[in-house]
């Protein structure tokens, strides 16, 4: 036992110890700092992906020089002559037809001159110059007879063309013709003795014929098939003084237009008679004498709707500026009816000393030339 407590006393590991006191833990070493090297540290390794890593520098692919541009060199086109810079257009259009009776004299009721009465017509692309056509459209000896009056004309379904005369006092002459320009023939059978200064429309397949009668403007209604003219009452009332006469009616948008003249007299000059403007819907129901707008002074309208603007054409033009007794006045609006500007017309190539009695159409250039 006394030698056991000697090795204990003589053991290093057991002199240390405090039998007291719990012994301190060794003290922990500092981290070891790396040497610093020029050197860059590795990069670290990236976890494999489905996208490849950017090349570097050093293995960077060289940059690909761009496709040379093509140029397109176009075929030449096949050789052709010109055409001149001033090739007329051969393509139809549309101009003014005007129909008028051309007076022997000058200064007389033309109605009342002896011997063969002629239609002639003229042709106009401005409304305002026009250069009269070829021929006769109709010519007709009235012998002892009042002659023609007031002629008018107007395109039927079938594509022929109907002209309406007046045989005063209250009687129409009835002819037709395959074109506007061609020689109208008389139908001996037409009968009509309820008014004359005749007016005929074609109202989307109805032709309705207007003539002054008892003083007012009377209607009828022309059948096709037959060539008759039935009676279907007072268009406009007469006035309660004078007279009303000479219908022309023509169409602007959904509306149908009456031009026709107011006489206060029988003596009364033409250059003395009113130029009126009556309104309907349905071509039937008209606006009343009272109620309707004055135009003009002038006598026997013809009006016509052409390229946007209405031209009404009369007698009693002379005396304007740069007319004479025999030219004819023209009242001129671009506001559809609102307004009018009062011109006259030239004709050029008159084979009459005097023209009288207007009626105006719309035609096409294709249609054969007299």
């Amino acid at each position: 036992m006394l030698l056991l407590f000697a090795v204990l006393l003589a053991s290093p590991a057991l002199s240390g110890c405090n039998t007291t006191a719990s012994p301190e833990p060794a003290a922990e070493q500092p981290a070891t700092t790396p040497p610093i090297t020029d050197e860059p540290e590795p990069a670290p390794v990236l976890p494999s992906s489905t996208s490849e890593p950017e090349p570097t520098p050093a293995t960077a692919p060289a940059m690909i020089a761009p496709e040379p541009e093509i140029t397109m060199t176009p075929e030449p086109l096949p050789e052709t002559a010109p055409e001149p810079e001033t090739t007329p257009s051969t393509e139809p259009q549309e101009v003014i037809r005007l129909y008028y009776y051309g007076a022997s004299s000058i200064g007389s009721d033309p109605a009342a001159l002896p011997g063969e009465h002629c239609v002639y017509s003229a042709t106009s692309s401005d409304g305002i110059k026009f250069t009269e056509d070829a021929g006769v459209r109709l010519a007709y000896d009235t012998g002892a007879e009042f002659g023609i009056v007031d002629p008018d004309i107007v395109r039927l379904n079938d594509g022929s063309w109907l002209m309406l005369v007046g045989k005063v006092p209250h009687y129409l002459m009835k002819a037709t013709a395959a074109d506007s320009t061609g020689d109208f023939t008389i139908d001996e059978s037409f009968n009509w003795s309820k008014g004359s200064t005749p007016d005929a429309f074609n109202f989307d397949g109805t032709v309705r014929a207007f003539t002054g009668y008892q003083n007012g403007i009377h209607a009828g209604t022309y059948d096709q098939e037959s060539g008759t003219l039935k009676y279907t009452g007072v268009a406009i009332r007469p006035p309660s003084a004078g007279l009303l006469a000479d219908p022309s009616v023509i169409q602007v948008g959904n509306e149908y237009l009456m031009f026709y003249k107011y006489q206060d007299s029988p003596s009364a000059p033409p250059p003395d008679h009113e130029i009126y403007v009556s309104t309907s819907l349905d071509g039937i129901t008209w606006t009343q004498h009272p109620d309707n707008r004055y135009v003009c002074n002038g006598s026997v309208p013809g009006a016509v709707y052409y390229a946007g603007t209405i031209y009404v054409y009369f007698c009693g033009g002379g005396g304007r500026p740069g007319s004479s007794r025999g030219d004819m006045g023209v009242a001129v609006s671009d506001d559809s009816g609102a307004t009018f500007a009062l011109s006259t017309i030239t004709v050029a190539g008159k084979q009459a000393p005097g023209i009288v009695d207007p009626a105006a159409t719309v035609v096409s250039t294709a249609e054969p030339a007299p």
